[in-house]
């Protein structure tokens, strides 16, 4: 009936009418009414969000009141079969489970409406004593998204941990025993296409969507070459049971960041994983804390060129340096103090290869000017420092976190200190935090600020590159 209404009356008069349609729930009731009418409306509805329906990458928070089109996307018929190369999706941190269950419904009849979908990124809202239809609704979302050919799932939650959770574990050793009685009706895991998943990132354990991670990652473990943890407070020793029964013959990067996490499974993991090119693992503590800690397999890292650790883990947790015979890049964290820094540097003396060595400072209100100021102060003699002996650091990059290099203790005291390394070619300095950084090399940017133009004059040898979050308005270098 609205069909034959809609089609006998002109287009013309049926998009005057449309665009005087003062609701947007008008709209899309119209737009359910008949093909001819979901075609006129849907382009009037989404032209008011000034949004592209027809983008391939799609990007959406919850408090930014994207309701309204994810309702539009949902029925929209437009999206049937069509290709999105990237997902972002906010739950943000509502406190109306029922808000939130109907947004996460919205989405998932998006999403299967999708032919594919290469790379996704949620956060999920958790919220305390979260029902069973929050919990499905998200399942249902989650296994959707896997049948779409998703090749790169990361996913994060509201909260920072799992700590509080009840139960705080799943009480099985055997994760397929996770598994019964977990899907929501209607979801067949056995077609969850999860076989192409290539890079996933986890953040936070909470405990109704261990089986689904379990599922997950056992599902593409043929395939798995990118996998990372972060935020692993809560929920240990179900990371560990899970861990010790998953093995990804092509995995070659993996992040294990921030958490609380039992250590001899990682051990026996990374045994089982030699092929690793990258690894990420700091801010880390243990849960049983182990009696006698040993450092992990000599053979493990062979294939290694990228490390991005603390001090503490390259004295104690990981191989001698001279068997990480690939090793190119090293990241090394400080946080609490120096005094460990200058062990693992130590460490690194034996490297078989010219190394890239970055120095990140990620405690809020240490500086590198602290630690010149105790290295002078106790005499810089070149054969009683650690980096007088690295002959493999070609390239070094500080980064001062919050911090600039102008402080008169820096300036003064860097030139010295780079002195030490005999091999030095290229130094890249960073300062001011992450946010809004530029780079500038010194042949390019004039004038230069005073302490880097003293620095570039003290160390005539050293090719420097300067990031910072400070505009440039000084011209390049004709």
């Amino acid at each position: 009936m609205h069909a034959e209404i809609d089609r006998s009356l002109p287009t013309e008069l049926l998009l005057s009418v449309i665009d005087k349609v003062e609701h947007d729930e008008d709209l899309l009731l119209l737009a359910t009414a008949s093909r001819h009418l979901h075609d006129l409306s849907m382009p009037v509805y989404f032209s008011r969000l000034n949004f592209d329906p027809g983008s391939k990458s799609l990007s959406l928070k919850s408090f930014d009141g994207c309701y309204r089109t994810l309702s539009g996307l949902a029925i929209s018929l437009d999206i049937i079969g069509t290709s999105l190369h990237d997902l972002s999706y906010d739950f943000g941190y509502i406190h109306n489970p029922d808000h939130v269950i109907r947004e996460v419904r919205l989405l998932t009849r998006y999403v299967a409406k999708l032919s594919s979908i290469d790379q996704v990124t949620l956060r999920l809202a958790i919220f305390p004593m979260t029902s069973k239809h929050w919990k499905a609704a998200n399942i249902v979302l989650l296994h959707t998204i896997l049948q779409k050919s998703c090749t790169s799932m990361h996913i994060t939650t509201s909260q920072l941990s799992s700590l509080y959770e009840e139960p705080k574990s799943l009480r099985s050793l055997r994760p397929s025993d996770w598994l019964k009685d977990y899907w929501p009706a209607g979801v067949d895991p056995l077609t969850s296409g999860a076989k192409r998943l290539k890079v996933c990132s986890i953040q936070t354990f909470p405990t109704s969507l261990r089986p689904f991670y379990y599922h997950a990652l056992q599902s593409s473990a043929s395939v798995l070459t990118d996998l990372s943890f972060k935020n692993l407070f809560g929920g240990g020793t179900d990371w560990g049971i899970m861990l010790a029964n998953l093995q990804f013959p092509c995995l070659v990067r993996l992040a294990v960041t921030f958490g609380v996490i039992p250590r001899d499974p990682l051990v026996k993991f990374l045994a089982k994983h030699q092929n690793i090119q990258e690894f990420q693992y700091h801010h880390i503590r243990y849960d049983p804390l182990p009696k006698r800690p040993a450092r992990i397999d000599k053979a493990v890292f062979e294939r290694l060129h990228t490390l991005t650790t603390t001090p503490e883990h390259i004295l104690n947790f990981l191989p001698p340096m001279e068997r990480m015979l690939a090793l190119t890049n090293v990241v090394i964290m400080v946080e609490a103090n120096f005094s460990a820094l200058e062990g693992a540097l130590r460490c690194l003396a034996s490297c078989v290869n010219k190394i890239t060595l970055s120095l990140e400072i990620t405690r809020t209100g240490l500086s590198f000017g602290v630690w010149f100021d105790t290295i002078l102060r106790n005499g810089s003699a070149q054969a009683g420092r650690p980096e007088a002996l690295l002959h493999c650091v070609e390239e070094l990059v500080m980064d001062n976190g919050d911090w600039s290099f102008a402080d008169d203790n820096v300036t003064t005291r860097l030139p010295v200190w780079l002195h030490l390394f005999p091999a030095l070619r290229v130094l890249t300095l960073r300062e001011g935090g992450p946010a809004l950084r530029l780079t500038s090399s010194l042949s390019e940017v004039r004038p230069w600020p005073p302490y880097i133009e003293a620095l570039r004059d003290a160390c005539p040898g050293i090719y420097i590159e300067w990031q910072h979050k400070h505009s440039v308005t000084v011209p390049l270098r004709g």
